[in-house]
């Protein structure tokens, strides 16, 4: 490099209150849904008491009841507010089996991935400078078949959604496979509680409104498992045929290096 070039500055990094304004924002958010009590509000008594006035709204205004209902669902997992079936239950309450699995399923998706962009925007940098090794190795085993892991999890909840979220976010799963295991992942138990919402409806309107536990039936419950079981064919087919990776070959690791 001659004396005239300008050296080429190193980027900079990211001033830390920008990196966690995102996922304070979130929080803040969290915050306010406790200190309202509003999560107080998510159970039956409350889908029981204003039946009759959202239902006669979602009938005149059909379209926008679903797009503000996905935009309230997806905040609401977004910053995390426990009980998200209730919100499932709810969405089936109101727009059926069909529309409310949709309104679930979409909003559920949305608001799990600005909370991962959140974490991620937050932390990643800071996991890959503190624990980068071992990190390291749990990403590159979990990037092999990162879809199907995280639809699995979604399916399978070894953890709660929101930790689902943020472990992640730390092991920089890539947004695509994210997502999309995400969106497939959650269908079965969007389908499930949404069809304990509709059920929960009809009684409701009937006068009758039973416990939560005897609306799920077996049928519900065996196409859990069964949707489950297609989940972990994947994983399976690997282990059996002992399938790997094609390794990048020695041109490929040069031109990446240089």
């Amino acid at each position: 490099m001659s004396a005239d070039e300008p050296e080429t500055a190193a980027p900079a990094k990211k001033p830390l209150w920008r990196r966690f304004a995102p996922l304070a924002v979130l929080l803040a958010g969290l915050a306010l849904v406790y200190l309202m009590g509003w999560h107080e509000r998510l159970n039956l008594q409350t889908l029981r008491e204003n039946q009759v006035a959202l239902e006669a709204w979602v009938a005149a205004n059909l379209l926008l009841a679903v797009l503000a209902y996905m935009v309230f669902y997806a905040l609401a997992v977004s910053i995390s507010v426990p009980g998200a079936l209730w919100f499932t239950i709810g969405a089936g309450f109101l727009f059926g089996v069909w529309i409310g699995t949709g309104v679930a399923v979409i909003g559920a998706t949305i608001g799990a991935t600005i909370i991962f962009l959140a974490a991620r925007y937050a932390f990643a940098d800071w996991v890959r400078q503190r624990f980068g090794r071992q990190v390291r190795r749990l990403q590159d085993g979990f990037s092999e078949n990162a879809f199907t892991y995280v639809m699995i999890l979604r399916l399978i909840p070894v953890m709660p959604f929101f930790g689902i979220n943020i472990a992640t976010a730390l092991l920089n799963v890539p947004l695509r496979a994210y997502f999309l295991g995400t969106l497939f992942g959650v269908i079965p138990g969007a389908y499930i509680y949404a069809t304990v919402g509709a059920k929960l409806g009809e009684l409701a309107a009937a006068g009758e409104v039973p416990g939560l536990a005897q609306l799920i039936d077996a049928e519900i419950v065996v196409a859990l498992v069964a949707f489950a079981g297609l989940a972990v064919l994947p994983w399976f087919y690997k282990r059996i045929t002992g399938h790997r990776p094609a390794e990048p070959d020695a041109d490929e690791e040069e031109a990446e290096t240089n």
